[in-house]
C-alpha cells in the first residue's frame, strides 16, 4: 500500500477508527502525549471499574508522570497500580519509556478553614453521641510532616475506628504527602 499516498492516509484513518473502537493498541509506539493517552484509554477500564481514572500530569523526557484519579487516587494499592499495572502497560506499548512516576493531585492549603470544612462533615455525628471535636493546632506547614493535632471530647473520643476515620477524611481532603494527624 506504499505506492499510492490517499491509500495510506485512508488506511490510517480506518486503523485509528479500529483502534479506538476495540482499544487494541499495537506498538511499539513513539513516546508522545497522544501515544500514552491511547494506551491508557486501553488500561481505563479496569481502574474505572474500581471508581478511578488516570490523568497524564507532564511527560519529561522519558518519564511520564500520571495523576491517579477517584478511589484509585487515595487507595492504598494505588502504587502497585501505577508500577505493576500502568507502568507495565505503557512500557510494553511505548518502550522509549524508562518510568512512569505518581504525581499527587494538588489538594487546598494546610489551613485552619480547610481543617473545619472536613470536621464540619463529622461534628453531626459525634454530636448526637454528645460529643465534640476541635482543632488543638496545626503544626509543619510546608514542611515533610506536616501535623494537625485535634481535641474529642464525648463517648467517641475512645473509640479508634472513630479517630481513624476523622484521619482518614483528612488525608482525602488535602491530598498531602506525610500529613500526621495526632490526637490530645
Amino acid at each position: 500500500n506504499n505506492d499510492n499516498d490517499s491509500d495510506n492516509d485512508s488506511d490510517e484513518d480506518a486503523d485509528s477508527s479500529a483502534t479506538t473502537a476495540t482499544k487494541k493498541v499495537e506498538g511499539p509506539l513513539e513516546l508522545t502525549w497522544d501515544n500514552v493517552e491511547l494506551v491508557l484509554d486501553g488500561l481505563r477500564p479496569y481502574l474505572i471499574q474500581d471508581g478511578g481514572n488516570v490523568a497524564i500530569s507532564e511527560i519529561d523526557g522519558p518519564v511520564v508522570r500520571l495523576e491517579l484519579q477517584g478511589a484509585c487516587g487515595t487507595c492504598p494499592s494505588s502504587t502497585q497500580t501505577m508500577k505493576m499495572g500502568l507502568e507495565r502497560g505503557l512500557r510494553e506499548k511505548i518502550p522509549e519509556i524508562q518510568e512512569v512516576v505518581q504525581m499527587m493531585p494538588e489538594g487546598p492549603p494546610l489551613q485552619e478553614d480547610q481543617v473545619e470544612i472536613v470536621l464540619d462533615g463529622v461534628r453531626p455525628f459525634l454530636q448526637v453521641a454528645g460529643g465534640s471535636i476541635t482543632i488543638a493546632s496545626i503544626t509543619g506547614e510546608g514542611s515533610i510532616q506536616p501535623t494537625i493535632t485535634l481535641e474529642m471530647r464525648g463517648a467517641s473520643a475512645s473509640l479508634s475506628s472513630v479517630k481513624l476515620e476523622i484521619a482518614q477524611r483528612l488525608q482525602r481532603h488535602f491530598m498531602m504527602a506525610g500529613l500526621k494527624v495526632e490526637w490530645e
